[in-house]
């Protein structure tokens, strides 16, 4: 009777097998695509918030080379540049782009990564601004300020 039962009952052939195989492997490579899609577009937020917080600490750490140009004493953590390769001189100098690379963030690739600020001087003219209630042109004198944009690129994305 034990025989009898091992002779009827048919198995899996190598043939069915393999097919089975290559079902499952489509439906995870499939699976896993669509995860992997998923995953980098919630991703982009956060690239865009650390590059958001990049420009803000460089942002304030020239504020805080504006106002030590103007004193003589120089903290020592200031005499080099943001990244340290830079004159206490030319960190605000209107010659060129100043490379800031080593204030990435860390989830930036350095080699697709760029990180940069811009120095000018805008001039404008306060005619028609009042300086007092009484006088309305008392100051026509133009005036000159300081500009800084910055220019951050990040794993493909600009900011």
């Amino acid at each position: 009777m034990t025989k009898r039962l091992l002779k009827n009952k048919a198995g899996v052939t190598i043939l069915e097998g393999l097919i089975a195989l290559g079902l499952l492997a489509l439906v995870a490579g499939g699976t896993f695509g669509v995860l992997l899609s998923v995953s980098r577009q919630a991703s982009q937020p956060d690239i865009r918030e650390e590059m958001l917080l990049a420009v803000e600490r460089a942002s304030e750490q020239l504020q805080v080379y504006t106002k030590v140009l103007s004193d003589n004493n120089v903290p020592d953590d200031f005499k080099n540049g943001l990244c340290g390769g830079e004159s206490l001189s030319t960190v605000l100098s209107t010659a060129n782009n100043h490379d800031i690379g080593c204030m990435l963030p860390a989830i930036c690739d350095r080699n697709k990564s760029e990180f940069s600020y811009k120095v000018t001087e805008a001039t404008f003219s306060p005619t028609g601004f009042p300086t007092t209630s009484s006088d309305y042109r008392a100051n026509s004198n133009p005036l000159t300020t300081t500009r800084i944009s910055f220019t951050i690129k990040c794993n493909g994305f600009t900011l």
